[in-house]
């Protein structure tokens, strides 16, 4: 994480970032924007980034029609330019927001082709309470979350370093016979002994009831298989969107990714979502993809 540096703004306050330091011709001009360096002037001017101090910079932002000031044109001017995560930087919008990437109802889901959400549906609180009661991936991605919460919060463990390596080998379990000697070993020093029969047991039913250790896979084996389902999915839509078509041939995945333009799926959204009444938004992750893009064997099964 040191390396990561995250910058907080949604996209209209960034485009206006880029505009005071280029001027409103940036774009039609193919000037060479330097991300970090418009960043670092406006919050850290005496610390100053530039585009070659980073490896990636990519850009991630929730597609927010709701907000006062969305412009199709701003944002369809940003999604053209930024195109490259190794130079200018990358951008990918999330339909509506970024907890679509856990809109799926079953692995596989084949309704997700044509799951979207009405336009008068706020984002916010209003869509992740609707994704909260569909989903099935909560659970499983927050699981490493929970342990950490319950070690933290019910048995007192403050020390974060300890509830990190205590967490990292329960997540490391990948069988029914020798998880409760692994959870007995990882608490041990961690926990205080008075309550440690009480949170070995609690662990010990949390871990017993993951699908993963019943696969023999650890968690992060697990996760990364669930993830690879995640990606699959939201490639096909995006070809559903931009295409038409949904299923895509597992000896084309690649070739079919590659076709994709987050512009031209841009476009149908603005106008999918044009009405205030009738109006809907595709529901689509596309930052995801930065994993396909960074090496595609990684999304491969």
């Amino acid at each position: 994480m040191d390396e990561i540096w995250i910058y907080g703004t949604n996209i209209y306050q960034l485009y206006n970032d880029i505009v005071k330091e280029y001027g409103e011709e940036w774009a039609e001009e193919n000037m060479d924007i330097d991300l970090p360096f418009v960043i670092s002037k406006k919050q850290y001017p005496d610390k100053l980034q530039y585009k070659e101090d980073f490896t990636n910079i990519v850009l991630v932002f929730d597609y927010e029609r709701h907000d006062t000031n969305f412009s199709e044109e701003k944002i369809l001017k940003m999604q053209r330019c930024f195109v490259d995560a190794a130079d200018m930087g990358k951008l990918y919008i999330n339909y509506p927001m970024i907890e679509s990437y856990l809109h799926l109802c079953q692995l596989p889901d084949d309704d997700f082709a044509e799951r979207k959400i009405p336009v008068s549906l706020q984002p916010g609180k209003e869509y992740k309470a609707l994704v909260e009661q569909e989903t099935i991936l909560g659970s499983k991605v927050d699981f490493p979350h929970r342990i950490d919460d319950l070690l933290e919060k019910r048995f007192e463990v403050s020390d974060i370093e300890k509830r990190k390596k205590c967490c990292g080998e329960i997540l490391e379990i990948s069988s029914v016979n020798s998880m409760e000697y692994v959870i007995d070993n990882a608490l041990q020093e961690v926990v205080a002994e008075h309550i440690l029969p009480t949170a070995k047991y609690r662990l010990v039913d949390w871990v017993a009831k993951q699908e993963y250790v019943h696969m023999n896979l650890t968690y992060w084996e697990y996760i990364r298989g669930i993830f690879k389902q995640v990606i699959y999915q939201n490639i096909s839509k995006a070809n559903r969107i931009q295409y038409g078509q949904y299923q895509i041939p597992k000896h084309k995945y690649k070739e079919y990714f590659e076709r994709l333009d987050l512009t031209e799926i841009l476009k149908v959204q603005n106008l999918a979502s044009k009405d205030n009444i009738t109006g809907f938004i595709w529901v689509l992750n596309t930052c995801i993809y930065f994993i396909a893009e960074y090496n595609f064997r990684l999304v491969m099964n």
